[in-house]
């Protein structure tokens, strides 16, 4: 027995900076699923804690409120999972800021921009609950707006640039219609409440921003080539 005992390899030690980011993970996970199928309101710190398996004073510790809790929350959805780069530094951003053909910028845009509503949107209800009564969700909230309408002002310059903009279109009420039209809120009505297939709101996403920005035109036979709404247009 002691000869086998001595041939047990020890596993691996997990530093304590991992179990910490383990910990965070197993919090903001265990949040999302609750703020998601109970509201903001309805949802403690202490059933976060308990989800999680941790004790209410890790989840104060680790997030301080829980406001700041849904908002990590919100960009964990986001982004895809832990340390996933800005949007504006992902590969399709900058692919879609560098297409020569406008069709196709806009519909890797629509592209990936979409799956970033399909993981954030459930949190929507929650935000904007917390928006109402928290002034700090509130801030937050009205930042997440103001970087959605910053990034869009950026693809809309890029569009200008390559001359896919119809004549009388300003790059400002350009903007405003890529604002309004890609939304979490255009997103929720369609596909939630609506029904709508995630690659058919992409399919009609795609057709009527073109169709706004561009104009009658026919577009770019291939610029949606390859896309997981490629069979809806």
């Amino acid at each position: 027995m002691a000869s086998a005992m001595t041939d047990v390899k020890p596993g691996p030690r997990i530093s304590r900076r991992d179990r910490a980011r383990a910990t965070r993970l197993r919090i903001l996970t265990s949040a999302h699923s609750l703020f998601v199928e109970r509201g903001y309101a309805a949802t403690t710190m202490e059933d976060i804690a308990a989800a999680a398996g941790v004790a209410v004073q890790t989840v104060y510790y680790t997030f301080k409120t829980k406001a700041s809790l849904l908002r990590e929350a919100v960009e964990l959805a986001g982004a895809g999972g832990p340390g996933e780069p800005a949007v504006e530094d992902r590969a399709w951003m900058r692919q879609a800021m560098t297409e020569p053909s406008g069709d196709r910028a806009v519909a890797i845009a629509v592209e990936h921009g979409v799956d970033i509503f399909a993981r954030a949107a459930p949190l929507w209800p929650a935000l904007h609950a917390a928006a109402v009564t928290d002034p700090d969700a509130a801030t937050y909230f009205h930042s997440l707006a103001a970087r959605r309408r910053a990034g869009m002002g950026q693809l809309v310059r890029h569009l200008e640039q390559i001359g896919f903009l119809r004549p009388d279109m300003a790059t400002d009420r350009a903007a405003d219609i890529v604002f309004a039209l890609v939304s979490h809120e255009t997103y929720l009505a369609l596909t939630r409440d609506a029904g709508w297939q995630i690659e058919k709101y992409k399919a009609w996403l795609w057709a009527t921003l073109r169709a706004q920005l561009a104009g009658p035109a026919e577009p770019a036979p291939d610029a949606v080539r390859g896309l997981s709404f490629e069979s809806f247009t």
